[in-house]
């Protein structure tokens, strides 16, 4: 078997086209919730996905930056919301670092609401596709950003919704056309 030559790694990446280009890859829209000294913290993210059925573990990546990441980091604790395609204006609220401002105005569901053997102490937002109440499993290193595995202890989810999309830099709707 002949091993073909890697090319060399150009010194000056180009981070543009990097974005550029993963930003073809049509993706759900989520905001990661969680509480700070009672206080409800979310943000949106994209890097959201499925892990293990057995048990049932999903992951999710967030900025070091992020007080979210610090809230999950502290508590344990946090919440997947994956938004329905009405919600395009709360991805974008929750995108902005307009801090615990971002629940004002937001219908969400304290965790004695809905969890079960004592919940998880996430906020789960309304009028979402899914919402999963999470434990914090495991933190990995991501570069810029830590990858977060969570099992999931609680699931809702309402089937009727259709879900938001992010696809190069913009929200959409998904077609139900055929492919």
């Amino acid at each position: 078997m002949r091993l073909m030559q890697q090319p060399a790694i150009e010194a000056a990446f180009d981070s543009g086209a990097f974005r550029q280009a993963l930003g073809s890859f049509a993706s759900g829209v989520t905001v990661i919730t969680a509480y700070q000294e009672g206080t409800p913290l979310g943000t949106t993210v994209s890097a959201f996905s499925a892990l293990s059925m057995d048990p049932p573990l999903v992951l999710v990546c967030l900025d070091r930056k992020s007080n979210t990441l610090a809230a999950i980091r502290e508590n344990g604790f946090f919440g997947v919301n994956i938004l329905s395609a009405a919600q395009a204006e709360i991805a974008q609220c929750f995108a902005s670092s307009s801090g615990k401002a971002k629940f004002d105005g937001i219908e969400y569901r304290e965790p004695d609401e809905v969890s079960v053997d004592g919940g998880t102490a996430a906020p789960l937002l309304t009028g979402v596709c899914a919402a999963f109440d999470c434990v914090l499993e495991q933190v990995l290193d991501g570069g810029d950003h830590e990858i977060l595995v969570g099992r999931v202890r609680f699931i809702e989810t309402d089937r009727e919704k259709e879900p938001l999309v992010y696809f190069r830099s913009k929200f959409a709707r998904l077609s139900q056309g055929a492919a």
